[in-house]
């Protein structure tokens, strides 16, 4: 690995980090090239937030499926911290960053989630759907909430919210999402620890099972 973003040699596992996630870009673009700065900054800031390499890869495997042509890592982003939403990693964000969201920003996420859910069999999503619609009354009249509570009960939504997703797909759908997601485990395989990617793959059928059901995210990341 070269370039100006370039990770110094003391720190080992940011090294092998970046270099794996540039062994899979060149796979998917079909050039060797190293990352430039703006995306070395977004992989390190990745690695300091705990976001395991499986994880990543299997996010930009995500991503160029849906967009072959993709030129940079910036453009797995969305793919990769969608996947690492539904992950145990370390914080990464205060307090006081995280109220830049306001309860207006929660109350319409809130509120587009319910609105596809019930569209949706009630059966599936009856504890999620639950849980959501409490959440709505406490933050309809708190003006100064506790925002790490909050953002607990949001991904904890979210968290059930996914587990429905898969377990209501129809069958044909659900088998296809799982061979997807047994093709980008053998891609990886010998990468990374099988834990970490058994666990990336099955966020990602959980993933793809939100997106067949166009159920959208109300985590504050």
């Amino acid at each position: 690995m070269t370039g100006p973003g370039e990770p110094s040699a003391g720190d080992p596992e940011l090294v092998a980090y970046v270099e794996a996630i540039e062994a899979s870009l060149r796979a998917h673009r079909g050039r060797d090239t190293a990352l430039s700065p703006r995306d070395f900054a977004l992989a390190k800031s990745w690695h300091e937030g705990g976001v395991s390499l499986a994880t990543v890869l299997v996010g930009i495997d995500h991503a160029f499926a849906s967009e072959p042509n993709a030129s940079s890592l910036a453009f797995c982003r969305r793919r990769v911290e969608e996947l690492a939403a539904g992950a145990e990693r370390r914080p990464s964000r205060s307090g006081l960053e995280i109220e830049r969201a306001s309860l207006n920003d929660v109350q319409e996420m809130l509120a587009a989630l319910r609105e596809r859910l019930l569209e949706l069999p009630r059966k599936n999503f009856a504890l999620p759907l639950q849980k959501l619609l409490e959440l709505e009354d406490l933050v309809a009249v708190s003006a100064k909430p506790n925002w790490d509570y909050l953002r607990g009960k949001l991904r904890e939504i979210d968290d059930e919210v996914s587990v429905a997703a898969l377990e209501a797909l129809p069958a044909e759908t659900a088998a296809t999402v799982k061979a997807e997601s047994e093709r980008a485990a053998e891609r990886h395989r010998s990468r990374v620890d099988a834990a970490s990617l058994e666990d990336a793959v099955l966020r990602l059928r959980r993933q793809r099972a939100r997106e067949f059901l166009r159920l959208p995210r109300v985590s504050l990341v």
